[in-house]
């Protein structure tokens, strides 16, 4: 069963004509047998692999893909309503950023409370926000690269915007 990563890998080889997969393999110092048994999936990569991989391919998905990989970021990218029916999709989002906002409230409430008088519901909603913020995070980026996407803009051009943003902000 195909990885994420490999999913993602075996898609930019397919949309990548600039460069032969021995190029590819060439230049991330691995052998093409073992590039294709991580594009199927059989082989499983380490984050050198995968950075390696990103930057000779410079593919905007399998990038994210292997930031998922490496830093634990969560992905709704192959969510199968944000592949078909893109206002099914984006009404979807909306009602968990709504169900975000309403733990969010709670969350910030519950830190007010000194820690020895929480309730078990106020910690409880504590230790789920991280996951539900986190969750949201994931949730925006894919919503942008798809609307980018559907909009046509360049993968490229959208990296361009976020590394700049990331250059700025650290």
């Amino acid at each position: 069963m195909k990885n994420k990563f490999a999913e993602q890998l075996s898609l930019a080889l397919g949309r990548d004509k600039a460069l032969t997969q021995q190029q590819i393999a060439d230049r991330t110092h691995v052998s093409p047998g073992q590039l294709s048994r991580l594009k199927s999936g059989s082989r499983s990569t380490d984050s050198q692999i995968r950075k390696s991989l990103a930057n000779v391919i410079n593919d905007f998905w399998l990038n994210y893909s292997g930031a998922r990989e490496n830093f634990g970021v969560l992905s709704f990218q192959n969510d199968r309503q944000l592949q078909g029916d893109m206002f099914s999709a984006l009404m979807k989002q909306k009602k968990e950023q709504r169900q975000r906002e309403r733990i969010e409230a709670e969350f910030e409430e519950a830190i007010t409370v000194k820690p020895r008088d929480r309730t078990p519901a106020q910690q409880l909603v504590i230790e789920r926000y991280p996951r539900e913020y986190a969750e949201e995070i994931s949730a925006e980026i894919t919503d942008l690269a798809k609307k980018a996407e559907y909009a046509g803009i360049l993968m490229d051009k959208l990296q361009e915007v976020i590394d700049k943003v990331n250059q700025e902000n650290g």
